[in-house]
C-alpha cells in the first residue's frame, strides 16, 4: 500500500470539533452499581453522588476497549473501569481445563480437580469463582478480583496464588473469608446485566446501541480492507478526504458503501457534521486493519498445517545475494535467507520435523547438493525430501534442446530478430499487424516457459502472413530447411508445453508427473524415427501455400583425400535431407531425450517410495508381484513415520475393499476420511499425506505478484 505524511481526516475533525465538544451538554447518565460498595437490599438502592461522566467520553473509552479484555485475569487493568467491570461480569469466569499444567521447582503443578468442592459424601461442588493465569501460573478470585474492594485487596484477587502444595488449604480459607463476601454482590450484578434491571440500565442501552453501531462499521471496513487485498488493490491515492477526486481506492468504496448501506451513511453523516472525533479511515488505522487481516490469514494457515501435522516448503528464489482431506499451497512471506526461512517457520511454531517435502526452483544456491538449502534443511531433517521443481526442470530441458545444434541456435536467433526488427518500430509493427492477425511475434525469454512455443507458433501457422510483412528476409524463410525446423520446433514443443501446462497446477502429484513425463519420453523416441517424413508432409502443404520449390539445397559432397593407393575410394554420399537429419532434427530429439531423463532422474527416487500408492491397481499389481512387504519396508525405513507391518495389511484391505471408482491417493485419502474409517486404515492415510505433500512444481510460486 502507498503511504504519505498527510494527517488523516480523523486528527482534522477533532482540531475542528474540539470547542463544539466541550460545550456540548452531557446526556443525564447514572453511575453503575459499584458491587464494592456494601449495599444493603436492592430496595435501598440510591443514586451515587459522585461526577457522571458524559455520554460522548464513556463511548470514546468503550471505543478503546472495542478488542474484548483477556480471558486471563492477570492481563487484566489493575483497576477496572465500569464498562470494564460489566463487560467481564457479562462474559464471567473462564476456566482453563484441558491442559497440561506446568510444574514448579518443587515438582507441584495444579490440577483441574482444584476447580471443585469434594464433599464428605463424595459429591463435587464446582468453584465456579476460580480462575487460572497461564501468564503468572496462579489462581485467581473472580469476584475478588472484579468486585473486591480496592482498599483490602486479597492474595486471590492480586497476582494469585501459585502455593500449589498447601493450595487446598488456602481455598478453603479464603471461601469462608469475610473479603470473599463479594460474591455475592457479583451474583447481584450479574443478575441485573441479565435482566437488565441495573441503575443505569437506560445509559447501558445506549452504550450497547454505540458499541454495536461500532462493530457494523468495522465489519463493513475489514470487508472493504479484505476485498482490496484479494485484488492487489492500492488503497490510497493523493488526498485523504472523503468525497474529494483521487482519494484511493478505500476511501471510494466507503463512498460507494454509504450510498446503498444505512449504518454507512450515518457513519459518513456523523463525520461531516462533526458529531464523532473517531472516524477509523485514517491511513493509521487503514494500516492496522491489514495487519490484523494479514495476521488472521497467516494464523488460520498455520492452524491448517498443524492440524494437518505433514506440510512441504517450496520456494522461487532471486538470484543469490548471499472432512473431505485436501492438499493446499498458501502464500506466508517473502523471506532472504536460509536462517530467516528457519526462523520464521519457529515464530509460527511449525515444527521443522514435521516436513516432509522441499521444492525450489534450479537455482544452485537453493538446489544445490553441497551447499544448497535443501542440502542444509536435509541435515536438520533427513525426512524433508527434496524434490525438483516438474516446470523449471522442463523449462530446463527446452533451454538444452534449444542450444542442441547450430542450426537451433541460429533459428531462434533468427525468430529474436524477427520480433526485434518489427517491434523497434511503429511503422514496421503496424505492417506486421496489418498482415498477421491471429497470432502475433513474441520475443524469446530465459524466464518465461511458454515463450518458445508461443514465439514458435505465429511462425508455424503465419508463415505466409509473416512473409508478405518481410520482403527482406524472405529468401532465407522460403528455403525448405526453414520450414522444416519450423513445424519440428514446434511439434517437440507443443508436446513439452502442454505437459508443463499439467505440471503448473498446484494439486499436481507425484503420479502425474511420471506419467506425463513418460508420455513425452515416448513421443519423442516414436518422433525420431517417424517424425521427420510426416514433418515433411506438412511442410509441402505450407510450400504450396508459398508457390516455394519443394527441394533441398544442393549438399557439396566431402571428398576424403587417399594417401595411399591401397585406400577405397568413400563410396557413401549424404543428401541434403540426410545431413539435416544429422545435423539438427537428431541432436534436437537426442538431446531433449537424454536431459528429460536426467533431469527427472531425481524423481525415481520417490517413485519408488511412493509407486506402490499411486494407485488402487499399483497396490494389487506390487500385491502379486510380491514386493508388497519390500516397498511397506523402504517406507518405515526412510520415513519412520508408519509401522511396515500394518501398513501392509491395510494396503490388501483398501485394495479390495475401496469402490472401483477410487483410485488416485487423492481420492483415497477423501474416502478414508469421509467414510470415517481412520481408524481402520491409520498407517495407510499417513503414507498417503505423505504423498500427497510432497510438492512436485514451485509453479504457484511463481504466481504471486507483489
Amino acid at each position: 500500500t502507498r503511504k504519505n505524511s498527510k494527517k488523516s481526516s480523523g486528527e482534522e475533525n477533532w482540531r475542528n470539533s474540539k470547542e463544539d465538544v466541550g460545550k456540548r451538554d452531557p446526556l443525564p447518565g447514572l453511575a453503575v452499581i459499584d458491587p464494592g460498595e456494601d449495599q444493603s437490599s436492592s430496595e435501598d438502592e440510591q443514586e451515587v453522588d459522585c461526577e457522571t461522566p458524559t455520554f460522548s467520553q464513556q463511548i470514546s473509552d468503550h471505543i478503546d476497549q472495542l478488542s474484548p479484555l483477556e480471558d486471563d485475569p492477570a492481563l487484566w487493568p489493575k483497576h477496572l473501569s465500569d464498562n470494564e467491570r460489566c463487560s467481564i461480569v457479562q462474559k464471567g469466569p473462564v476456566q482453563i481445563k484441558e491442559r497440561i499444567f506446568p510444574r514448579n521447582q518443587e515438582g507441584c503443578r495444579f490440577t483441574k480437580n482444584y476447580f471443585y468442592m469434594h464433599m464428605r459424601n463424595g459429591e463435587k461442588i464446582s468453584r465456579s469463582w476460580l480462575m487460572y493465569s497461564e501468564t503468572k501460573d496462579s489462581v485467581i478470585c473472580f469476584c475478588c478480583r472484579v468486585s473486591g474492594n480496592k482498599d483490602k485487596s486479597t492474595q486471590l484477587s492480586g497476582d494469585g496464588v501459585n502455593d500449589w502444595k498447601n493450595l487446598s488449604v488456602i481455598l478453603r480459607q479464603h471461601e469462608k473469608s469475610a473479603e470473599h463476601i463479594n460474591m455475592e454482590k457479583w451474583r447481584i450484578l450479574t443478575q441485573k446485566l441479565q435482566t437488565k434491571t441495573a441503575i443505569d440500565q437506560v445509559n447501558q442501552n445506549l452504550l450497547a446501541l454505540e458499541v454495536n453501531r461500532w462493530r457494523e462499521v468495522l465489519t463493513r471496513l475489514i470487508a472493504i480492507v479484505s476485498h482490496l487485498a484479494e485484488r492487489n488493490l492500492s488503497f490510497r491515492g493523493h488526498s485523504e478526504q472523503l468525497f474529494e477526486g483521487g482519494n484511493g481506492n478505500f476511501l471510494g468504496q466507503v463512498e460507494l458503501m454509504a450510498q446503498f448501506d444505512p449504518i454507512m451513511r450515518e457513519h459518513l453523516r456523523r463525520i461531516e457534521a462533526k458529531e464523532q472525533i473517531e472516524t477509523f479511515l485514517s491511513p493509521r488505522i487503514q494500516n492496522k486493519l491489514i495487519s490484523l487481516v494479514a495476521k488472521c490469514t497467516i494464523d488460520a494457515i498455520v492452524e491448517r498445517v498443524k492440524n494437518a501435522k505433514y506440510y512441504a516448503v517450496i520456494m522461487d528464489c532471486t538470484p543469490d545475494t548471499s472432512k473431505g482431506i485436501c492438499i493446499h499451497e498458501h502464500f506466508v512471506a517473502f523471506l532472504q535467507a536460509l536462517e530467516t526461512f528457519l526462523g520464521h517457520l519457529e515464530n509460527l511454531g511449525l515444527d521443522l520435523s514435521n516436513c516432509r517435502g522441499q521444492s525450489y526452483d534450479s537455482g544452485s544456491n537453493m538446489q544445490g547438493k553441497k551447499q544448497g538449502v535443501q542440502k542444509r534443511v536435509l541435515e536438520l531433517n533427513s525426512k524433508a525430501l527434496c524434490v525438483p521443481c516438474g516446470s523449471h526442470t522442463l523449462n530446463l530441458v527446452v533451454g538444452d534442446a534449444a542450444k542442441s545444434s547450430v542450426t537451433s541456435i541460429s533459428f531462434f536467433g533468427l525468430l529474436q530478430r524477427l520480433y526485434t526488427l518489427f517491434s523497434s518500430s511503429v511503422h514496421r509493427w503496424t505492417i506486421l499487424t496489418n498482415h498477421v492477425k491471429n497470432f502475433t511475434l513474441k520475443a524469446l525469454s530465459t524466464t518465461r516457459w511458454e515463450c518458445r512455443v508461443e514465439a514458435v507458433k505465429a511462425v508455424r501457422y503465419q508463415l505466409p502472413e509473416i512473409l508478405e510483412a518481410l520482403i527482406t528476409l524472405k529468401d532465407y524463410m522460403q528455403r525448405l530447411p526453414f520450414v522444416v525446423s519450423t513445424i519440428v520446433w514446434y511439434n517437440v514443443l507443443f508436446q513439452i508445453n502442454k505437459v508443463s501446462k499439467v505440471l503448473q497446477s498446484p494439486k499436481v502429484s507425484a503420479e502425474t508427473v511420471k506419467r506425463e513425463t513418460r508420455a513425452v519420453t515416448d513421443f519423442l523416441e516414436e518422433y525420431r524415427n517417424e517424425g521427420l517424413e510426416s514433418v515433411q508432409t506438412d511442410a509441402r502443404e505450407i510450400a504450396e501455400k508459398l508457390e516455394m520449390e519443394m527441394s533441398w539445397p544442393e549438399v557439396r559432397q566431402k571428398r576424403t583425400p587417399m594417401h595411399f593407393e591401397y585406400e577405397g575410394k568413400e563410396q557413401t554420399q549424404s543428401t541434403a535431407v540426410d545431413l539435416f537429419k544429422r545435423e539438427f532434427f537428431l541432436p534436437l530429439i537426442d538431446t531433449a531425450l537424454v536431459t528429460l531423463k536426467d533431469r527427472f532422474s531425481h524423481m525415481e527416487t520417490f517413485y519408488t517410495l511412493y509407486g506402490f500408492l499411486f494407485s488402487t491397481d499399483a497396490m494389487r499389481n506390487t500385491e502379486k508381484e510380491g514386493r508388497l512387504a519390500e516397498c511397506c519396508d523402504r517406507v518405515e525405513q526412510e520415513m519412520d513415520d508408519v509401522d511396515a507391518e500394518d501398513l501392509k495389511l491395510e494396503v490388501k484391505g483398501a485394495a479390495r475393499s475401496f469402490p472401483t471408482h477410487i483410485s488416485s491417493p487423492s481420492e483415497m485419502l477423501d474416502y478414508i476420511y469421509k467414510e470415517s474409517i481412520l481408524d481402520i486404515y491409520p498407517n495407510l492415510s499417513i503414507a498417503l499425506r505423505l504423498l500427497l505433500t510432497l510438492p512436485v512444481t514451485v509453479a504457484s510460486g511463481e504466481r504471486i505478484k507483489f
